[in-house]
């Protein structure tokens, strides 16, 4: 991903409204993650090793993005992207509900 592309992507998320959406559904899926933790477990759930560390990235994402955290270099913009965050954060939100 070239820089320029990073800030793209990034300044299209840096806004109020995405920014809130980011934290709330960041927030709401770690306290499910906090509730029934294991629903989340490698060895008790049918979610995979790579699938939990990716919803752990999600959150971790959410909520830097969230709180209004700026990366100033593009590589950490790029890898603190909040739109796929944003879309596993939901993903991960589902995998709960159902």
């Amino acid at each position: 991903m070239s820089s320029s592309l990073a800030d793209k992507l990034y300044a299209m998320t840096d806004k109020g409204p995405v920014r809130a959406l980011s934290l709330v559904l960041a927030l709401i899926l770690a306290g499910c993650i906090f509730w029934d933790p294991t629903r989340f477990a490698a060895k008790t759930s049918s979610l995979e090793i790579w699938e939990g560390l990716l919803l752990i990235w999600a959150v971790c994402t959410g909520v830097i993005h969230g709180v209004g955290f700026r990366p100033q270099r593009s590589l950490w913009r790029a890898f603190f992207a909040p739109l796929p965050a944003i879309v596993i954060l939901a993903a991960g939100l589902l995998y709960v509900s159902l």
